[in-house]
């Protein structure tokens, strides 16, 4: 399993980062976390053909993580040669109300972003597949807003999207392979909706991740010592800051 960060930033422009994507591949599938402004092109970056992918994972409905679903799919629909269509089925699944979100997106965009062999559907708290299991969890950012636990390869990736600190964090992040976890902003700036250096100590004084991957960063974050602090709270988990087109082994 590895995960490639296609956008470790926010709605905010930033030169070093795009909005939040990240390409995790297992052995026969791709899945995107995810599909803010920018991530399209950045499969294209990577090497990946985007007519690949067989799932798209959304956690909730803002733009930084939901703008390139419409050239994601106007590309699917007239991909280049124009005589292709797309050869496998694409799964897209979001929370409550996302088939109304999509719907919506198809009012303004009609048939361009209605592309052949591509469904979409509102996840439920379990999904089970021949190459993967994903569970979902309530995240503290928007009312419908939801972070995801993915097993496979005998392995647990979990990507909390954005979130703000909530208890069972620490529950659910326990002895995974690799925690996607957002740290939006230093203390100083904190907010209930997302999280900061702060709130990421309380979790991993109750939870043991293996690697921890700190991502949805503001501008503000590069001017601390991000590793350092963490660091000196926890000791026994490796932090790494993720930075776009980044490939980390699960």
């Amino acid at each position: 399993m590895k995960l490639t960060v296609l956008g470790s930033g926010t709605c905010v422009p930033n030169k070093n980062r795009g909005s939040s994507g990240y390409l995790l591949e297992l052995k026969d599938k791709k899945i995107l976390l995810d599909c803010g402004n920018g991530t399209t092109w950045k499969l294209e970056k990577i090497g990946i053909d985007y007519l690949d992918i067989d799932y798209i994972f959304i956690t909730h409905f803002h733009p930084d993580h939901t703008a390139d679903l419409i050239p994601f799919l106007f590309a699917t629909r007239y991909p280049y040669p124009y005589k292709e269509k797309r050869a496998k089925k694409l799964m897209i699944y979001g929370p409550k109300g996302f088939t109304k979100f999509y719907k919506n997106m198809q009012n303004l965009y009609g048939d361009w972003v209605t592309p052949h062999n591509v469904e979409v559907k509102e996840i439920d708290k379990k999904l089970q597949t021949e190459n993967f299991t994903i569970k979902t969890f309530k995240t503290v950012h928007t009312e419908n807003s939801i972070g995801y636990e993915l097993f496979s390869e005998k392995k647990k990736l979990v990507y909390t999207g954005d979130t703000g600190y909530f208890e069972e964090l620490s529950v659910i992040s326990d002895n995974v392979d690799l925690l996607v976890i957002e740290c939006a902003l230093p203390d100083k700036e904190k907010m209930k909706i997302h999280c900061s250096p702060s709130d990421l100590i309380k979790v991993l004084k109750k939870s043991n991740p293996k690697k921890v991957l700190l991502t949805h960063l503001y501008s503000s974050m590069d001017n601390i010592d991000l590793l350092g602090l963490l660091k000196n709270k926890i000791d026994e988990t490796e932090f790494i800051i993720a930075e776009d087109l980044m490939e980390i082994d699960v």
